[in-house]
């Protein structure tokens, strides 16, 4: 499904010189997988993401998505088939727009249509995308996206990621400035959107916990190289001291 092959990146520093972050790096996630990438600060994980979806451009080597070369393609021309959500809640959406107005333009992606079409979607339509949210964004519909918490624009930021039902779904870190109830509530929603639509995604995350708790395989990055890549089974294996171990030993 998603294929980087032979993937190399540097970065050039006029004080440090070459900071070479990948260096030959082959990955390959499979249709449907949810994939946790963890690893320690400066490791590559962010910008493996912004790598992806075109935002940073790689060195060399070719990302394959679908059998489609991605870096032929320009960072907007990714966005039909690929969303991501970041850490910080206020990107992602409007924040001058309401909820209504967000969740409309998330619902016509990529569609050339004029604003009054695109906020043709009734009161009841908009507030069934939001079943199973607890965090009162039913009651919001009409408020701009600024005044909201973080937790709630954070929540609005993935559902709208999920309405396209993109071909991969990139979580940089998407729960990392909240507290931690919020956090628990955004990961039970992550869960949801991505079982339910069977979204391939690769999220990034510092949570030990949640590295655990949730997806179907487990990647480490340490240098730029993967130096722990474990499915469901294995990762069901493992405890949080064990993974602390690695990164002591990756140190």
């Amino acid at each position: 499904m998603l294929k980087i092959q032979d993937l190399s990146k540097s970065f050039y520093n006029s004080y440090l010189g070459e900071n070479v972050l990948f260096k030959h790096i082959n990955l390959e996630v499979k249709q449907g997988e949810f994939i946790i990438i963890i690893g320690s600060n400066g490791t590559g994980k962010s910008t493996l993401l912004n790598i992806i979806s075109g935002l940073v451009k790689e060195t060399s080597g070719n990302i394959f998505l679908e059998g489609n070369d991605l870096t032929k393609m320009p960072e907007y021309k990714r966005t039909e088939n690929i969303s991501r959500v970041f850490q910080n809640s206020s990107l992602g959406t409007c924040p001058t727009m309401t909820v209504r107005e967000n969740l409309s333009l998330a619902l016509n992606k990529g569609k050339l249509i004029n604003l009054k079409n695109c906020l043709r979607y009734k009161t009841k339509e908009l507030e069934e995308l939001l079943n199973g949210v607890s965090l009162d964004l039913k009651k919001l519909l009409d408020v701009e996206v600024k005044y909201l918490s973080g937790g709630q624009r954070q929540a609005l930021s993935l559902i709208m990621a999920g309405l396209s039902t993109p071909k991969l779904l990139l979580l940089d870190e998407h729960t990392a400035a909240l507290d931690p109830k919020t956090s628990k509530e955004i990961m039970e929603l992550t869960q949801k959107i991505v079982k339910e639509k069977n979204i391939t995604t690769i999220m990034i995350t510092h949570n030990l916990k949640d590295a655990l708790q949730y997806g179907t395989r487990l990647i480490m990055l340490h240098k730029g190289e993967v130096i722990l890549d474990l499915n469901q089974a294995e990762k069901k294996k493992l405890t949080i001291e064990n993974i602390l171990k690695k990164f002591e030993y990756a140190v």
